[in-house]
């Protein structure tokens, strides 16, 4: 298994691969999921146009749609200005998506140097 701190990292690599300088959010928002055969698959947040409630925007919904159960994801945010990790833990949809698609364990970034860590042993799948 890959650290999380390195696969945080790069999460943060697939947040800003979009065009930073044309973007008027202030965090970019990267998912990276290892399924059960070893494969990676990625995903960043993509821009909506207005405001919604319907995460289908997320990093982490759209990245399910490339997972198997038993799969890991780890998140990262990055505050646009400074490059600095911030809170990336999954909005409660997200979180149900995560679960109904089998994910085992979701790492995501808090702060600068920090991340947290949930266990999703009684995934639904």
């Amino acid at each position: 298994m890959p650290s999380d701190k390195k696969m945080l990292s790069e999460a943060l690599l697939v947040s800003s691969s979009s065009d930073k300088n044309n973007d008027i959010r202030k965090f970019f928002l990267g998912a990276i999921g290892m399924r059960a055969d070893g494969v990676f698959v990625s995903s960043r947040n993509i821009p909506s146009l207005g405001f919604t409630n319907d995460c289908q925007h997320h990093a982490e919904a759209r990245l399910c749609r490339k997972l198997t159960p038993g799969s890991t994801v780890w998140v990262s945010r990055m505050a646009k200005g400074s490059g600095d990790w911030a809170m990336a833990k999954p909005c409660p949809s997200c979180m149900k998506k995560l679960r109904s698609t089998g994910v085992s364990r979701v790492v995501y970034t808090i702060g600068p140097g920090e991340w947290g860590v949930i266990e999703l042993k009684g995934a639904k799948y």
